[in-house]
């Protein structure tokens, strides 16, 4: 390990995305969204990134060959195409996230086969708006995971510690961290994906196989690193979860106001706001202004409403 601290020295971080497909894999409700839709999620969370971290490696892990013309816009924004195969955290096809569980085979193996000094995994349905030079520094101290406001009686992260008191027992209360960021230095990444690796083999040594998909894994592995003394920190100053749909809108100002570095944009998201990104992106070779981005997000303003505001400030005045 000192070795290989000494041979990352210097060098520039490394952000990736992971997509694999599978024969009878899948990912959840994306399912029914194709290829196509996540390929161009794909060049929006990879090229927005690689345009605000320049002096970063940016690169696509995935194990079949990328095809046009997404491979080209891809080069074209100096982002790196590797293959890596589908040999690890492999699990049922059958189980609802089965493909998701490619995230954790591609991690494993950029730590062993890339070596940076930290390290940022990102979902295909993200896009960059500034820097990460603050993450980067968090980074240096800690796991860095995206904390979901879940209560502890929330059903899925109920589900989590469940299954994880299931596995070793006890009564358990996990913190429910989400898929779409992981980051860290190269020492507590490998540290942290020794415990990933481990709750996998839990997993097929008891054929546990939870709904919850990766993230079992991983809030897994953050909650035994915290008993550990080995520190996981939020993320959430770097990213935030907007959900836009119709039934569920569920959005912040920090898009600006103390703004986030990175939108996460699940569910419709990837086949409607990120859509129109790598539209304007293929049209253009260039991304929006910020403020186009937000209004085609359909995020709101950054300020309260100004006859709701007069009505309330005359009910205190009186």
């Amino acid at each position: 390990m000192e070795h290989q601290q000494q041979t990352t020295q210097g060098a520039p971080n490394l952000i990736f995305s992971a997509f694999a497909t599978l024969a009878g894999y899948r990912e959840g409700d994306g399912a029914a969204l194709g290829a196509a839709t996540y390929y161009r999620c794909l060049v929006v969370a990879l090229c927005s990134a690689k345009q605000h971290n320049p002096g970063d490696v940016v690169a696509l892990v995935t194990n079949q060959p990328v095809p046009p013309p997404y491979a080209a816009q891809l080069e074209a924004a100096g982002v790196a195409v590797w293959q890596c195969p589908f040999a690890t955290f492999r699990v049922d096809a059958a189980l609802e996230w089965s493909l998701a569980f490619y995230k954790l085979c591609a991690l494993g193996w950029v730590l062993e086969n890339h070596p940076h000094p930290r390290y940022l995994l990102l979902d295909v349905d993200t896009y960059t708006q500034y820097p990460y030079t603050d993450l980067w520094r968090e980074a240096e101290e800690a796991v860095l995971l995206y904390q979901v406001p879940h209560a502890a009686s929330q059903p899925m992260t109920a589900a989590i510690a469940s299954n994880y008191a299931a596995l070793y027992g006890g009564a358990p209360v996990l913190t429910h961290f989400g898929g779409e960021l992981i980051g860290g230095s190269h020492r507590r990444l490998a540290a942290f994906m020794a415990r990933c690796r481990a709750v996998y083999d839990a997993m097929c040594q008891q054929n546990l196989r939870p709904h919850e998909g990766d993230e079992f894994i991983t809030c897994a592995a953050a909650y035994q690193s915290q008993q550990a003394g080995e520190p996981v920190r939020a993320a959430n100053a770097y990213i935030f979860r907007y959900w836009l749909g119709a039934r569920f809108y569920y959005v912040s100002t920090n898009y600006c106001n103390d703004p986030v570095c990175i939108l996460h944009l699940p569910g419709n998201g990837k086949a409607r706001q990120l859509k129109l990104l790598y539209r304007y992106y293929a049209q253009k070779g260039r991304f929006p202004k910020p403020q186009t981005v937000y209004a085609l997000c359909c995020l709101p303003a950054a300020h309260p409403p100004l006859l709701r505001s007069l009505w309330v400030r005359l009910l205190a005045w009186r």
